[in-house]
């Protein structure tokens, strides 16, 4: 079944925006509970959903399909902490526990990450948590594109695409950690 699953998604990742759109409920509602199992065996599917998040109307996504939004967000932190795990120089980088809230300013989208210094982990979802270190607030392509790694952090603060509530430092920590990890994403 998931080798059928996988094919459906590599087939859908080649389609059009719209067709993508339309494929995606079905797809992450069928990948749900099977997220590390799917991109611990197959990296570079993950990668592919990933870049093409970046081709996708976020704000269009959440107002058509907040359920299947909320998956791909699920599938999203599962593998950022299967990369994080698997990677040595990320957990190096890991310096201070950071908890961190993305609220979209344009649609329903919200989430959160979890640095562990201790652990050695980032974990993340879509929900927020109470007393964040730190909450970014951004129109969802912005907010996606920080995760995702097509907006820098730094310039994008600077240029004021997102704002920052909270500590400069553990935001610039955080930049740091981000930046590692969008650079392992598998092409």
């Amino acid at each position: 079944m998931t080798e059928e699953l996988i094919d459906r998604v590599e087939a859908s990742l080649e389609k059009d925006e719209d067709q993508l759109k339309e494929d995606l409920p079905a797809l992450l509602a069928e990948i749900e509970g099977q997220e590390r199992e799917i991109i611990a065996e197959n990296p570079e599917v993950f990668a592919g959903v990933v870049s093409r998040m970046d081709d996708i109307d976020i704000e269009s996504f959440y107002a058509d399909a907040p359920e299947a939004a909320d998956q791909f967000q699920e599938l999203l932190w599962t593998g950022v902490n299967l990369l994080v795990e698997n990677n040595e120089e990320i957990r190096e980088q890991i310096a201070t526990d950071i908890t961190a809230n993305f609220e979209a300013d344009d649609c329903p989208m919200e989430g959160h990450l979890d640095v562990d210094a201790d652990e050695e982990t980032i974990t993340g979802g879509a929900s927020l948590v109470d007393d964040p270190d730190l909450t970014l607030t951004g129109p969802g392509d912005t907010l996606t594109g920080l995760i995702t790694g097509t907006i820098d952090p730094i310039q994008g603060f600077m240029t004021q695409e997102y704002e920052l509530d909270g500590s400069v430092q553990k935001g610039t920590q955080l930049a740091s950690v981000m930046g590692e990890i969008t650079e392992s994403v598998p092409n």
